[in-house]
Formats: C-alpha cells, structure tokens, sequence
C-alpha cells in the first residue's frame, strides 16, 4: 500500500518471498526500492498519473517491468493498481505478480484441468458404451446413461463445493441416495460416521452407491413398497481403512446372476481404482455390498 508521496506504508508477507524485503523494513520507503534504477524515473511518472487519474488499472500494459530483489536481482512483474480513499487521503494498493510464477501455475492449472477433461471423457465414452452395449432396449439405454452421467455431475458438484479438497462421507451418500429416496417414506437408514473423504475417492464411492442404488430399483429392495436400504461404515483409525455396507431388506428374493453384468463389472472397477476391496452377498433377504478402502493413500499412488 502506498501513499499520494509514494511511499510504502503496508507490505504483506508475500513481499519478502518475493523481493527478499521483511515487510516491516519497507514502511516509509519510496516504492521505487523494489524497481530497477533505470525504471524509477518512467515509474515516477506513471505513478503520478495514477495519483491525478485515480482509476483501476494495469500499470505498464504491454511493457516489460521488472522489479528488483534485495539481492539485486530482477524479475519480470505485472502491477495493477487501486485507488482507496482513507481518513488520511487517498492511497494506492498494488498487486505485484511474478510473472514466470504466473506462467508457471497457469501452466500447471491447464495440464491438471486437461488431466481431468481426458480422463471425464474417457469415463463418459466408457459409462456410454457400454450401457449402450447391454441394454434390451433404446430407451433402457437411455436411462442408464442419463442415471451415470447425473451421478458424475453430482460428484463434482461436491468437489467444486469443497474446492476439490474431499468431502465428508455422510455428503457423499446423501447426495448419491437423495434421488432414490421418499419424503414420505423413509427407504434408507444411514450411519452416519464422521470421516472425511479424500476428492480421488468421491467420484468412485458416488458412482458406485448410485450403480448400487439404480440395482436396487430394478430388482432390489427399491423395486417393493416394503424393501430398504441400511448404509453402515466404520473407521480403522489404525490400519486407516473405510468400510462401508449395503444391506438390502424387504425386497424380492434374489439369486445371483449367471454372469456379471456392466453394473457388477463398474462396481468391481471402481473398487480397483480406491485400491480396495468389494464383496457382494447375494443373501436371500437381499444383495449385501461390501466396500473396504484405504483412507491414507491416495488412488493415484
């Protein structure tokens, strides 16, 4: 922050990662300090002008600045400027940034968001294809496409909301079972276990409850008046493992099939990409889902 003198009268700790400067040291400097001796004159001028045109703006656009580290060395910098009116008078904050350091997180956002995309995509063409594949019909086709696709959206809905950093695993099967559920009738009883869940691990478990919870609607405990759903989970604090069990009630006996279908094939790859472990129990009083995963390592490792 600088006066209408152009003097330094706050710097922020980023400063010194910067310039090298402890921030107390700037107080009362001219902000020419932290630029070039063959800038200062141009940036004098250029400061006036901000100071009789108070206006919001990049300082320099199209030009290189640079600015000058304690060390004497330089770095290339883009400067926006604000007006901020005080008791005191007007002053002016500057944002600084380090240009190559800009370049190189931007660069870094692009490859981990094109990262995401082939992989999004490479999820969707895969969910399509093969749901296309085993379907009787168009329209069964159809739906099952839509139900998968729906659950991705949620899942990143979640992550967008915790900024990528996890969710909790009681918004995690809130979300996957809300769709399945009735106001008026309660089809599922949750336990709810108090775990945060890493965000490589949210888009597996929200796609696997939902291929679980679309099962149950077709041939399980949701295809009855009567069926329901018990979600249970339990922490190994010691080993850092989930685990977490369906249980189907109510429904029509089942049997298990003759041979997997795309749902059973998902469900088991899903599991392969937490690096966990899933058993499913065809009892019969109703499929019995068994998912045990690590909590510490990621399933990128």
């Amino acid at each position: 922050m600088v006066d209408q003198t152009g003097c330094i009268s706050f710097a922020s700790t980023r400063v010194e990662a910067m310039f090298g400067h402890v921030p107390s040291d700037l107080t009362g400097e001219p902000l020419s300090i932290l630029i070039p001796e063959r800038y200062k004159d141009l940036h004098a001028g250029r400061l006036d002008r901000f100071i009789s045109n108070p206006i919001p703006r990049m300082m320099g656009t199209g030009l290189d600045l640079r600015g000058l580290r304690k060390d004497g060395s330089e770095f290339q910098v883009e400067i926006s400027l604000s007006p901020h009116r005080t008791d005191d008078g007007m002053v002016v904050v500057a944002a600084i940034r380090d240009v190559e350091v800009a370049k190189r997180l931007q660069e870094l956002l692009l490859g981990e968001l094109h990262h995401r995309v082939k992989n999004m995509l490479a999820t969707v063409i895969s969910i399509t294809s093969q749901s296309l594949r085993t379907a009787q019909s168009l329209e069964e086709g159809r739906s099952a496409v839509a139900s998968r696709l729906v659950a991705l959206g949620r899942a990143h809905d979640l992550l967008l909301e915790s900024k990528w950093l996890g969710a909790k695993l009681s918004d995690i099967i809130h979300d996957a079972i809300e769709p399945f559920d009735s106001q008026d009738v309660r089809r599922f009883v949750v336990q709810h276990t108090p775990v945060q869940i890493a965000s490589e691990v949210v888009l597996p478990l929200t796609m696997s409850l939902n291929e679980l919870c679309t099962n149950a609607v077709k041939y399980g405990a949701l295809s009855t008046a009567t069926g329901r759903i018990d979600i249970t989970s339990t922490v190994d604090d010691k080993a850092q493992r989930l685990k977490l069990t369906w249980t189907e009630s109510g429904g029509p006996a089942v049997r298990e099939p003759s041979r997997p279908s795309f749902g059973t094939r998902l469900i088991n790859g899903l599991a392969d990409q937490l690096h966990g472990k899933v058993r499913l129990k065809y009892e019969p009083t109703g499929l019995v889902y068994e998912l045990d995963i690590p909590l510490a390592r990621s399933p990128g490792a």
